[in-house]
């Protein structure tokens, strides 16, 4: 861990990285690193889908990303159903629109850090992360519980709200009755990790 965590690219490094390749300002795959107990922790980095490519590295023991998932190809969506779009077609040397949400939270009181929360998903995660804080902080659920709660899920394209499976019924009614379409999902897209 030690090792891995030594050699992870300094802010300026980053910089300088961001300048060379980047079109979109952000380079995806860095996440945050905090030190916690006189120990290193390092949250997963930016895989794009569940267990990313699902290639498992023989020599490394690593599952290997599925960031191409992130460009746009003509006339396709990709695995969360984003349409295509011409800013972002592959080209040489190009990074792909991406998002994160590293998030770091303190005691406003002593600064000690509460809670280090990250997901990955794709479009799911900036509504995953804020709907895992939300229930842990205003709702009191411990972080397990937030992490495990069906979530709610909605994005520009498709217009649709993708609901987990268990969600709230009443809800969902309500959103129904507000003429929001409502679409089960069978499967949880979007993996939430969190050091408390």
């Amino acid at each position: 861990m030690r090792s891995c965590a030594s050699s992870i690219a300094t802010p300026g490094e980053l910089q300088a990285y961001r300048k060379a390749y980047s079109k979109f300002g952000e380079v995806s795959g860095m996440r945050e690193i905090i030190i916690k107990n006189n120990q290193t922790n390092k949250l997963y980095g930016d895989g794009d889908t569940i267990f990313g490519s699902m290639v498992f590295g023989t020599e490394t023991d690593i599952i290997y990303n599925n960031q191409i998932n992130d460009f746009s190809t003509l006339n396709t969506t990709n695995f969360f159903s984003v349409p295509a779009c011409l800013a972002n077609y592959i080209t040489p040397g190009k990074r792909p629109g991406s998002s994160m949400v590293p998030l770091i939270m303190f005691d406003q009181n002593n600064q000690r850090v509460l809670q280090v929360l990250n997901a990955n998903g794709g479009t799911q995660i900036t509504t995953t992360t804020a709907q895992v804080v939300m229930l842990n902080l205003w709702f009191r659920k411990d972080i397990r519980q937030a992490i495990n709660t069906p979530r709610l899920h909605s994005q520009l394209l498709p217009e649709e709200v993708l609901a987990e499976c268990g969600f709230n019924q009443t809800i969902l009614e309500q959103l129904k009755k507000l003429g929001h379409n409502i679409q089960c999902d069978v499967y949880r897209r979007s993996i939430v990790q969190s050091i408390e």
